[in-house]
Order: C-alpha cells, then structure tokens, then sequence
C-alpha cells in the first residue's frame, strides 16, 4: 500500500507541477505566441531579393507604423500573392521563401505584424485581422488589382489571419501553410484537458472561419513541424469542401517543406488552377 501512495504522489506531482508551468507560461503568452523581432525605423533590412520597402505612419495620435515588402515578378507577371507569414522574427527572416513564388511570375506583398519588423501598435487579435485588411486594401489599390484576384498564402498562425482576410473579401484562392485549427486546440494537443480556451488572449479559430469560406482552398503540411502537430492541422479536413485539397510531404526538418520540391510542384499547380 506504501508502495501505491508513494507512485500517486508522484503522479499528483507531475500533474501539478505540469499545470503550474503551463499555468506560469500563459502570463508569458505574448512571447511564447509571437517570437517576434522588433527593429528601429531606420533599421535597413537585410534582404538579398529585389524588394521595396513600404512604411505607413499613422497620423493619429496612437503613431503607429506599419511596414511591407513588395517583391516584383521575375517574368512575365503571373499575378499577385499576398504572404502572411508565420510568428518567427520578421520579414527579414521570411523573405528567403519569396523567390520561389517571383520565379513563377508572381509579385508577392509581405507585410510585418505588431511587434514585427518595423510595424508597431497595439497588439490584440482584432488590430491583427484589421491591420492585414489595410495592407491588403492598400496592396490592391496601390497597384490597381481586384481584391479578389489576390491569391493569399498563410504560414502557421499567419494562416489564421489569412483565412479570416480571405473570406471577408471572397478571394478566390487562399494557400495555408502548416495551419492550425484554432490556438486553444493546438496547445491542448501537448497538455489535454487544460482550460487554455478561458485563459488564451487569442483564439487564431482558422477552422471556424475556413468552415465558411466559399473560394478553393489548399492546405500544405510537411513532417516534424516543431510547433503544429499533423493531428492538429487534419482537423481542418473535416471543413475542405469536394475541389479543395490537402497535402502532406515527408520533410527532413520542421521548417522546410517550402523547399520540399513535391510541395512546389503542388503549390505551382494550385496556383495555375
């Protein structure tokens, strides 16, 4: 019986302990959501693709800034994407996954969240939703595109921004890169039963919005993701309407199945489509 007690204790004091650093990292959330790489506004990125840089100043008193890149096409102008890219860093970072796309011909717009880049401002889920409807108005306008002929590619929590942008604006075409269903789900996966949907500032409820979004979809998910596991990312299965497609690619690391030549060839028809 010494015995029993002994192991219960332990288990007691593991679950415990577990949920006490669960518990201490939501204080923590900001940091743990976003990685993100603030810089000053005279930083000058260190981008080795042709790209502009374009700063928008709030001329409020809340003196925001936001920042992008726009990338030309390489040839003979395909279209246009308009790339959300994941919570790592900046631009900078997520610049190298440009020529793959300006190689095909398309000009690709990516823009920097708060806290990101250059970018700043009050960070909260519904600034995050309405500053990517500004640069995507912006994108449109500055160029003179329909708004519904932009393709939108998300990453990871990117995608979620983008699907919610995507089907505000009935694009035809929305790409989502190792996207995940909702923030409270993705972080249950590692701790069941945790309520993390009570306690998260952010929700990032890709399937509930995918669920509704009426243009085609395709979703692209590449092995030994550190961050969204496969069982997390299939439950966006159950919303793919008959046309939509999902994809999986057997990767060598977590972070570069958009170098997996399989997911260009399936990424490059998608686009043709």
């Amino acid at each position: 019986m010494v015995k029993y007690i002994k192991w219960l204790k332990i288990i007691i004091g593991v679950f415990v302990g577990i949920h006490l650093i669960v518990f201490f990292a939501l204080i923590f959330q900001e940091q743990i959501i976003f990685q993100s790489k603030s810089v000053s506004e005279d930083y000058k990125f260190k981008i080795l693709v042709p790209h502009q840089e374009y700063i928008w100043q709030d001329t409020s008193s809340k003196r925001e800034i936001f920042n992008a890149i726009y990338t030309p096409a390489k040839k003979a102008n395909a279209g246009y994407i308009f790339y959300l890219h994941g919570n790592y860093q900046n631009v900078e970072y997520h610049t190298q996954f440009i020529p793959f796309y300006t190689d095909l011909g398309y000009t690709v717009w990516m823009m920097d969240y708060i806290d990101f880049g250059k970018t700043t401002g009050e960070r909260t889920e519904k600034n995050l939703y309405e500053d990517a409807s500004m640069m995507l108005d912006s994108f449109a306008s500055k160029y003179d595109i329909k708004i519904q002929d932009i393709v939108i590619v998300g990453v990871e929590f990117g995608a979620a921004i983008a699907t919610r942008l995507a089907n505000n604006n009935n694009i035809k075409k929305l790409a989502l890169i190792t996207p995940f269903s909702n923030l409270a789900q993705l972080y249950r996966e590692y701790i069941p039963l945790f309520p993390f949907k009570l306690l998260l500032n952010y929700r990032f409820d890709t399937q509930t919005i995918l669920s509704h979004y009426k243009g085609q979809v395709a979703i692209f998910y590449g092995s030994n993701n550190m961050f969204v596991p496969l069982r997390n990312t299939n439950r966006l299965q159950k919303v793919l309407k008959p046309g939509d497609e999902f994809h999986f690619y057997n990767t060598k690391h977590f972070d570069n199945v958009s170098d997996n030549t399989d997911f260009q060839h399936d990424m490059n028809l998608f686009l043709k489509k």
